[in-house]
């Protein structure tokens, strides 16, 4: 029995591939990079499948690695974004706000001469309805031999600009002056001059007159 059957062409198909094998030079072994607009068309049809299921995406590490570059640093931007909008909140909603400031100066006509060489700028502070006086910058005396400290008042002016009513927020140390909470009962708007004056330790919680620096708040 003879084995006469027609060819099914996987004997020509064979022979083709070896031929083209043979021909291929090293240089047809690199990788080429496809145009955007085949991987346009595959992205197209990949979003048209009915059963994305089946789909298998061929990924392109060099596009992806640019794409995913992109997304981190707009994700990291909106991070900073967002801390930056929740501390400005915070800020708004209850955070210490400098409502007003002073520069004090000192008046070789009518000061204590111990405050001929002080300085002092102080801070209104606003800390979620509570206000504070903090001396931000300063270089103040220490009353030294004699028995006294300094004081920090707030004035309330008459017309002419004398003190008519004070208050005393608390006695200061030279080396750390630090903040003064203001009482509930004196407004600011009305108490707006801040003193700070030599008082001695004499059990007289009255302003003894030897004011060294004084100046007006006003509005930042």
């Amino acid at each position: 029995m003879t084995d006469d059957h027609e060819p099914d062409g996987t004997d020509t198909d064979i022979e083709r591939v070896e031929a083209l094998l043979r021909e291929m030079s090293s240089e047809d072994g690199e990788l080429l990079e496809l145009p955007d607009d085949v991987w346009a068309g595959i992205e197209a049809e990949v979003d048209m499948a009915d059963d994305q299921a089946d789909v298998v995406v061929l990924d392109r590490p060099r596009r992806f690695s640019s794409r995913m570059a992109v997304v981190s640093a707009v994700a990291a931007a909106a991070v900073i974004i967002v801390g930056g909008i929740a501390v400005v909140t915070q800020r708004d909603e209850g955070g210490p706000t400098v409502v007003a400031s002073a520069e004090l100066a000192y008046d070789p006509a009518s000061f204590d001469e111990l405050g001929a060489d002080a300085a002092a700028n102080v801070s209104l502070v606003d800390d979620d309805g509570i206000l504070r006086v903090e001396i931000d910058e300063s270089d103040l005396p220490s009353p030294s031999g004699e028995s006294a400290d300094l004081e920090l008042w707030l004035i309330e002016p008459d017309a002419d600009g004398n003190p008519a009513e004070l208050v005393s927020l608390g006695v200061i140390d030279p080396e750390k002056p630090g903040d003064f909470e203001v009482p509930a009962d004196y407004d600011p708007d009305v108490y707006f001059v801040v003193d700070i004056s030599v008082e001695p330790r004499d059990g007289n919680a009255n302003h003894s007159g030897r004011s060294i620096l004084r100046g007006p708040l006003t509005e930042t």
